[in-house]
């Protein structure tokens, strides 16, 4: 036996077995530098994710602040930017603003919008601009299904880790406060006061009647509908209603609409506070409906004189109803529908 070949061996066998372990230490040491870089990363988002909370928290809270505090009186009317001269046009990002008025005397009190200007329906200037109504919930912007604006407020910390002494903008917040009861309500439920729900006009779009037949088919399971988006659920005769139709009617029709009453809570009624055509030619269908009204000679005459309630409301004048302002009495409505149809023209 030649000891200098079996020691050769053994020290072959010894680098192989050191070079492997060396290999097995690489890879250990790489796998605890990438477990140690994802779990930073899964901290840094959930920072990010909590911080993203807090401020959307943050906007929610002071949307409800300024409702509370500018729509709270019982002396308060709300109603859209459109009756004060906002058309219809897919560039007007502010015309479902809700403003707040008061009774007493129709003086402008506030628009519930973060960022917004007290007198005219715009963004504060040197605000950035984000849209809370965007395309996920009314698809492309269209006269009918307007993308709406708010400002973004920024949210600013006294100073940083990385710049001690330095006041720092680390975020924003925006919030919007919508009018719902200038929607036609979808469904009124019974266990409180309710008024029988407004009627989906005869002149419809082709949206707005695929939502209207699909409601009026399945009202028995409405009561299990939860929000606006869970209509999509219900099935037409061909199939479920696609997001789209849904889309189309965003700003003119809502599951439930509340109102506070002296009877308490009450539901099927509406705000007549808007310059959604809509919204007038659905309130036209209601009472053509009525017993003992004269019905519509035909859809487009219905169609036509919910035109004129749109076009007319921000510019007429009547008692009880300012100029680009809100109703505030019931003389006001009767005195804008006969100075809209003038010898019932």
């Amino acid at each position: 036996m030649n000891p200098t070949r079996n020691s050769r061996k053994e020290t072959g066998f010894a680098l192989v077995l050191t070079l492997l372990l060396l290999a097995l230490l690489v890879m250990a040491v790489y796998a605890l530098g990438a477990l140690v870089k994802v779990d930073g990363q899964v901290s840094s988002a959930s920072v990010y994710q909590t911080q993203a909370r807090q401020n959307a928290l943050l906007g929610l809270h002071a949307g409800l602040s300024e409702l509370q505090r500018v729509a709270g009186a019982d002396d308060r009317a709300t109603g859209t930017a459109g009756i004060t001269g906002v058309a219809a046009n897919a560039n007007n990002v502010t015309r479902h603003w809700c403003g707040v008025w008061r009774h007493s005397d129709g003086a402008f009190l506030a628009w519930l919008t973060s960022g917004a200007q007290n007198s005219t329906p715009a963004v504060r200037a040197g605000l950035n601009v984000i849209e809370l109504v965007s395309s996920v919930t009314v698809g492309t912007p269209a006269a009918d299904s307007e993308h709406v604006f708010a400002g973004k407020i920024p949210v600013t910390v006294s100073e940083t880790p990385a710049a001690l002494g330095v006041a720092t903008v680390v975020g924003g917040y925006a919030w919007l406060v919508s009018d719902e009861g200038v929607k036609t309500p979808a469904y009124a439920p019974a266990p409180v006061p309710v008024v029988a729900p407004v009627i989906f006009s005869r002149s419809l779009t082709d949206a707005q009647s695929k939502l209207r037949d699909a409601i009026a088919a399945h009202g028995a399971n409405l009561p299990k509908v939860l929000t606006y988006e869970q209509l999509a659920l219900l099935p037409t005769p061909g199939a479920a209603l696609t997001p789209s139709v849904l889309q189309d009617n965003f700003h003119s029709v809502t599951l439930t609409s509340w109102f506070v009453t002296p009877s308490g809570l009450q539901a099927g009624l509406i705000n007549i506070n808007t310059n959604s055509v809509d919204l007038w030619r659905n309130v036209l269908q209601t009472y053509s409906n009525a017993p003992g009204a004269v019905p519509f000679s035909s859809a487009a005459t219905l169609s036509t004189r919910g035109t004129s309630l749109q076009n007319g409301i921000a510019g007429y004048a009547v008692a009880g109803k300012a100029v680009n302002g809100p109703f505030t009495s019931v003389d006001g409505v009767e005195g804008f529908i006969a100075k809209a149809f003038p010898n019932n023209a």
